[in-house]
């Protein structure tokens, strides 16, 4: 996904505000706090700080925005990761999100589900385009995975504090943050980071998986060629087995950033590893369609995706 072609980049939120190891943030709004996830002054978070420092939409401190149910709980959590090319955590006020992710989490808090929303560090900490080399670039340490599984990790360590069930918690991303949520899904056998406390003692592998529109999929993302058949093969940075958690694929076919080949390979090898995948395709809707509705066949994809949820027993 080139950042050149990703509007919604400009959109970001950028937030360095920095918490407490414990302490919480108690947004105006009903129902909503903020948590962060790494202690302040541990070795992760200093290395991103020094890492990030001067660039810009950086996010150096990451965090947990939690939407609880405001009426009956499905007692089911879903960590959403937002796109941005991994450039930008795209939450600005005109997200197809909503701002800080509020129309996602009202889509499923009113389901039910306990949105989490992630402001995972940023930016390129995570394949992403260099728009001067022109060329796909890996980061040296993968910030963004160990925010993704770090806060996997730390919802299931409080579930009983968010009411949640610690068998129930998935992943939702959409673009960059739709590849985060593969990679979250795929990659839990091992942590990207040293453990450092209890919270990382508990597993990180999520128990569902909908990458919406995801980016960053194929070999073209690790620069090789030729392009056509490297478009043919899955990323090797993405490993699938059995083990990986039920995913639910959703892509418009006329995708125009995100190429819907993309979801088209990821389904072909989790289904050649045995794993439990649907794909949703859609005639059209474009890219970052989020959860905005804009009078395309995309519009039924938050229905179909609730509709998974039920028949996979979390809801």
């Amino acid at each position: 996904m080139r950042a050149s072609t990703l509007g919604i980049t400009l959109l970001a939120f950028a937030s360095a505000a920095a918490f407490a190891n414990d302490a919480v943030a108690v947004d105006a709004r009903a129902q909503v706090r903020e948590f962060a996830i790494w202690p302040e002054g541990s070795a992760i978070l200093r290395q991103g700080i020094e890492a990030l420092a001067g660039q810009e939409h950086a996010i150096t401190h990451p965090s947990l925005l939690v939407h609880s149910p405001a009426a009956s709980s499905s007692r089911t959590a879903a960590l959403v990761f937002p796109g941005g090319g991994y450039k930008a955590v795209a939450v600005g006020p005109h997200s197809t999100l909503g701002p800080d992710g509020a129309d996602v989490c009202k889509w499923l808090t009113d389901a039910g589900v306990t949105c989490v929303l992630l402001k995972y560090r940023v930016p390129n900490t995570g394949c992403n385009w260099n728009p001067v080399t022109r060329r796909h670039d890996a980061p040296d340490v993968p910030m963004a995975l160990q925010d993704a599984q770090r806060a996997i990790s730390m919802i299931r360590h409080r579930a009983d504090e968010l009411d949640i069930d610690p068998r129930r918690i998935g992943v939702i991303g959409f673009s960059a943050g739709g590849n985060l949520a593969v990679l979250s899904s795929t990659a839990f056998e091992h942590r990207v980071y040293a453990p450092i406390d209890a919270i990382d003692a508990v597993s990180s592998r999520p128990d569902f998986a909908i990458p919406v529109y995801p980016g960053h999929m194929t070999m073209e993302h690790k620069n090789k060629r030729p392009r056509n058949l490297a478009a043919q093969e899955l990323n090797t940075d993405i490993v699938v087995s059995p083990r990986v958690p039920p995913t639910l694929l959703i892509h418009a076919k006329d995708d125009p950033v995100d190429p819907v080949h993309y979801s088209l390979v990821y389904e072909r090898e989790l289904r050649k590893a045995g794993g439990d995948v649907t794909l949703k395709l859609y005639e059209n809707g474009g890219h970052a369609f989020g959860v905005r509705k804009q009078g395309t066949d995309s519009d039924r994809w938050t229905d179909d995706a609730l509709a998974w949820l039920k028949n996979i027993g979390m809801l």
